[in-house]
């Protein structure tokens, strides 16, 4: 080939390197103006958004912000982040018809702050419906950090070291109108810490939570009281619990939640709790609290929520609860150890009888059992409850008797059995025990001696197991009214009282 013919091509062909050069440069100077004019042009003064840096790649179809930051036009949300960056733009349906496509947006090191306000009753604004789509095929965001706070500027909910990916993103017309006004695919979170705020004396905090649309899991759950006992108790008008409540693990699986029928609603398919430590403190000389407390039916019933859970199981928990009577005495904790229990059929607008099965040692010896079912959508409140307690050396429980009522035990429960029904106003039942040399003893007031009459008198009357059935149980039968200004529990804790009383005191035989 003549050399001027191969000089011709490499001119032609450096020419259209050269164009093409030219062009890219066009191209992204091109792009990189329209990118600004429409940041400039197009995002409503109000939001308060800038940046500091725009970078684009117009053949990825890249667009890179960093340190950007604004807020909401009603300037209840802050929002900063070290980066946001658009990448695999579609130019095809945003030529053809202004259609946003992308396939990947993310958000590096974003810090969100959402100030709770005073919500204006008398405003209702209306969104602007899009007249174009927006789909985004990956949505991610890195190291986010989420706080809510109150209107005096009190933390009310923290969300740290979140790590959250979303996919199949559609915002149109259509979806614009939902309660979530988009649609997306499959999802990812997971944060370091979150904190809670459940008021103004108590709080829940967790160490990590991972969520997807299947199941979920939360470690080193912990609701507790936000200060100390003696603190709580100079705060307090009334009597209130004092909460120290531990979860390693709290497990969520086949989960759901969204609204229907303008109702919120949670399903869950299992949830359990392990190794669960609930420490409970009662100041009992501050004035009771004589409010109405409703049974769980009613209070389940009463949820603005249409809450299933199918199943709940809780493994090897420890709940203790102890009761200051006298400002001068320790109070002595009651406990139930080695928790096994399974709710099942938990709800509130569902059908059939919530059943829980539980099985404890209680005071670290005696297996106790405890099955009990109610029906939320019983008006009346309906419950039946029965259980069990085996071998029970009842000495481990003296220290409890010695700072609740002043008094002592011996003796062993071999074993014991009760069956507990009734409703809002009154409950019946039948107990049957079978024990070996039981013995009370009265203290004095100042717990330093025993009260020999007394003790002789409750002695004279706790029977020594004669008049017993041929298998060596005494029975009783007892009927108890309904403190409604007490809780479920103290309502089954007179039952079995009474049951005690007349089962040990009584005639001992089975009432026909």
């Amino acid at each position: 080939m003549p050399q001027s013919k191969v000089l011709r091509y490499i001119k032609i062909a450096v020419g259209i390197i050269l164009l093409l050069i030219l062009a890219g440069v066009a191209a992204q100077l091109f792009f990189t103006n329209k990118i600004k004019a429409v940041l400039n042009d197009n995002v409503p003064e109000e939001l308060d958004f800038s940046y500091a840096n725009l970078s684009t790649n117009v053949l990825l179809g890249k667009i890179s912000l960093t340190d950007v930051s604004g807020n909401s036009p009603k300037k209840d949300i802050d929002f900063k982040a070290k980066s946001v960056t658009v990448s695999g733009l579609h130019y095809l349906p945003l030529f053809q018809n202004g259609d946003i496509t992308i396939a990947n947006l993310t958000v590096e090191t974003p810090s969100i702050t959402y100030h709770q306000r005073k919500k204006d009753s008398t405003s209702k604004e209306k969104g602007k419906i899009p007249s174009k789509n927006i789909n985004i095929e990956n949505f991610s965001v890195h190291k986010g950090t989420f706080k809510m706070l109150s209107q005096t500027s009190d933390s009310l909910a923290t969300l740290q070291g979140i790590e959250f990916t979303l996919s199949d993103i559609n915002f149109n017309q259509e979806t614009s109108t939902q309660n979530i006004p988009f649609t997306y695919g499959e999802y990812q979170l997971h944060a370091e810490k979150g904190y809670y705020d459940l008021g103004p004396l108590e709080f829940i905090e967790f160490q990590q939570m991972q969520l997807n649309p299947y199941d979920g899991l939360f470690q080193q759950v912990v609701l507790r009281s936000k200060y100390n006992k003696a603190e709580l108790s100079k705060r307090l008008p009334h009597e209130h619990d004092h909460y120290d409540l531990t979860i390693d693990n709290l497990i969520l699986k086949d989960w759901d939640f969204g609204m229907e029928n303008e109702l919120p609603y949670f399903h869950l398919g299992h949830i359990q709790l392990q190794e669960p430590v609930f420490h409970v403190y009662r100041d009992k000389l501050l004035p009771d609290d004589t409010t109405h407390k409703k049974l769980y039916n009613q209070a389940l019933r009463d949820l603005k929520l249409d809450l299933q859970v199918d199943f709940i199981q809780i493994s090897q928990g420890l709940v203790t609860y102890e009761e200051r009577l006298e400002a001068d005495v320790d109070p002595k904790n009651l406990s139930f150890t080695d928790i096994e229990a399974t709710i099942n059929n938990l709800h509130s607008k569902g059908s059939g009888m919530v059943v829980v099965n539980a099985n404890a040692k209680l005071m670290g010896n005696g297996p106790f059992t405890l099955d009990w079912s109610f029906d939320p959508l019983s008006k009346s409140n309906d419950f039946l409850a029965t259980g069990s307690l085996i071998n029970f050396e009842s000495e481990s429980i003296s220290p409890f008797l010695k700072s609740n009522f002043n008094a002592e035990v011996k003796g062993t429960i071999q074993q014991m059995f009760f069956t507990i029904s009734g409703n809002e106003q009154e409950s019946q039942g039948d107990m049957k025990m079978k024990y070996d040399k039981f013995e009370f003893t009265v203290l004095k007031k100042d717990r330093l001696g025993v009260n020999k009459l007394l003790t002789a008198v409750v002695n004279l009357f706790a029977k020594d197991g004669h008049k017993t059935d041929k298998d060596g149980f005494r029975h009783g039968n007892f009927k108890v009214e309904r403190n409604q200004d007490k809780s479920f529990f103290n309502y089954l804790w007179i039952n079995l009282k009474e049951g005690l009383m007349d089962t040990m005191t009584g005639r001992g035989k089975k009432r026909k």
